[in-house]
């Protein structure tokens, strides 16, 4: 954390540490003018003379226009420099995150990436961050209030330096605990937003079977569990600064006691006095609330540690990254691959496969549910690292394939179809409306208001799942990468907008496309240069449709039965 203050911030820290010195060097000043604007008023009772007096207001009143002109600037300056810092912080976990391959993020629930981004980051801001900037303040007014009483008294200033010396213990008696109760609420809070998402993301299936109250009681179960474990953080940090405030106020009255013995016995003046007053709050007070804000600094150490390691990962990503397009062929050789952690053990999903495409090519892959054909694709697509056996592109080991994959359960961004489609890059509007003309989107995006400035909304929810289909094809089709990926994308068409798409994808030159499918019909699949037969993770033939039927196996088996 400590790179984001000085080696990506360093002019802006380093002139906010100046104005903020400034600051409380003038706000602990003010003491000292007290003094000496009380003295000035003896003084005047004394000779009957009030230019002193008005002399000392004048110095008074510019010392006061000019620390409020120090303490706005400071403050915009610490807004700015917070901002900054907290802005770059989500841009690198943002990037950390978007930096994982598909395999790492979905190891974790994206309710963990959500209340990291936001309530972790927001605690870190308040603990640790502001925390920081208030305890320097501390810090720097307690030095400049112990300088200025030991000009004034000495006596005073080492029973007021003796007294700093309590909150030390403080942090110690609480420090750990702090620790522990925050990374309870970090985990509570992982525990909550997954449970909102799921109500949210399946509020259709609520209604369906009418369990709104089974819910609600879910919900409040973990709400419960959430604002238990900040109650008790809030608990202990009450009696931290219960502790701190008595041992404070009972100090503050011992200096101002023995500051009174002193003005008795003629040691100090009336002003010194109140000086001593104010300086006393100056440094007493700070020292005991520095305890407490120490203990809710360390507090926040659990979420700097979940920060630090999500900067890691994209560091890591970053510098292994290369992904490359197919130049000539992309082969796996005995390939297997198992999905870690599942109910009844790592099942194998893909298992001993090996197969060679070619640039520009058309692959179909068919097979029964289950039998691994989009785990293929996504072997293809470069999702998951930790499989054995080779995947190597154009004869290089360790690379992945520049592809793009169209699911069938596909996802659209709450933007407008023209985003959806570009994916946020700067083609030209006749790049769009060529790929939305290929796949079939000329009709739909006429009858639309604002045709393809027309917002999306939430995850497509005014689309039918045909519709959402064509603008992911459309996507496809615009961003050419040489190798095309489809999961059963056509199964939500009509026949004659599926045939249209079809031709679409099939007829463009040097792209090769692996489509898995359930369509078996002669006029479909005589189209692909091969079709790819699965079973059980495993490829059982491969080959022309007229050579796959002639064989009798088991292609011809589920044309026969259909596929299951």
């Amino acid at each position: 954390m400590k790179g984001y203050l000085f080696s990506k911030n360093k002019i802006r820290f380093l002139i906010l540490v100046t104005i903020q010195t400034m600051r409380t060097a003038g706000t602990v000043g003010v003491a000292i003018l007290v003094n000496l604007l009380i003295d000035a008023v003896q003084a005047a009772i004394s000779t009957d003379s009030v230019e002193p007096l008005i002399r000392c207001a004048i110095i008074c009143g510019i010392y006061a226009f000019t620390l409020g002109g120090i303490i706005f600037l400071s403050e915009r300056v610490k807004a700015a420099s917070i901002k900054h810092i907290m802005s770059n912080i989500r841009r690198d976990i943002a990037q950390g995150i978007l930096c994982k391959n598909i395999s790492e993020f979905q190891n974790n629930n994206s309710a963990g990436y959500i209340t990291l981004l936001n309530q972790h980051v927001g605690t870190f801001e308040e603990n640790y961050l502001k925390n920081m900037f208030s305890i320097y303040d501390s810090f720097i007014g307690m030095t400049i209030g112990v300088l200025l009483l030991l000009w004034i008294n000495p006596i005073i200033a080492v029973i007021s330096i003796t007294a700093m010396a309590i909150p030390s213990l403080i942090p110690k008696l609480f420090g750990k605990k702090l620790g522990i109760l925050q990374g309870q609420i970090m985990q509570n809070s992982v525990v909550y937003n997954t449970k909102i998402k799921d109500i949210f993301n399946g509020f259709e299936t609520i209604k369906a079977f009418r369990t709104e109250q089974q819910m609600l009681r879910l919900h409040d179960d973990s709400s419960d569990m959430m604002e238990n474990s900040k109650m008790r953080l809030a608990n202990t940090m009450a009696l931290l600064y219960a502790l701190a405030n008595l041992s404070s106020i009972a100090v503050q009255f011992l200096v101002m006691s023995l500051a009174g013995v002193f003005a008795v016995k003629g040691f100090v003046t009336i002003g010194s006095i109140v000086a001593v007053t104010q300086l006393t709050g100056q440094v007493i007070s700070p020292a005991f609330q520095l305890s407490a804000k120490i203990s809710q600094f360390k507090s926040a150490k659990p979420i700097c540690g979940q920060i630090k390691e999500s900067m890691m990962i994209k560091q890591t990503n970053i510098q292994a990254s290369d992904v490359l397009e197919m130049e000539k062929t992309l082969m796996l050789e005995d390939v297997s691959f198992s999905y870690k952690n599942t109910s009844i053990g790592n099942i194998p999903a893909i298992e001993h496969v090996s197969l060679l495409l070619e640039r520009g090519k058309k692959y179909a892959v068919v097979g029964k549910s289950g039998s691994g054909k989009s785990t293929l694709l996504k072997l293809l697509a470069g999702y998951y690292d930790d499989y054995s056996g080779d995947i190597m592109l154009d004869g290089q080991r360790d690379k992945h394939v520049c592809a793009t994959m169209v699911h069938q359960n596909l996802f659209l961004f709450d933007d407008t179809i023209k985003n959806n489609i570009a994916m946020f890059e700067p083609y030209s509007d006749e790049a769009i409306e060529s790929a939305c003309h290929l796949a079939g989107l000329d009709e739909l995006i006429a009858e639309l208001p604002d045709g393809l400035e027309t917002r999306v909304e939430e995850n497509g929810s005014r689309f039918s799942g045909g519709e959402k289909q064509r603008i992911a094809v459309a996507r496809a089709i615009l961003h050419k990468n040489n190798i095309l990926l489809l999961d059963e994308i056509t199964s939500s068409l009509d026949t004659e907008t599926t045939k249209h798409i079809e031709d679409s994808i099939l007829s463009l030159e040097n792209i090769t496309c692996v489509a898995v499918t359930h369509n078996l019909t002669s006029s479909f699949l005589a189209k692909y240069d091969e079709i790819i037969v699965m079973d059980r993770g495993k490829i059982v033939e491969h080959g022309s449709y007229d050579k796959l039927l002639a064989a009798s196996g088991q292609f011809a088996n589920l044309r026969t039965i259909g596929i299951q």
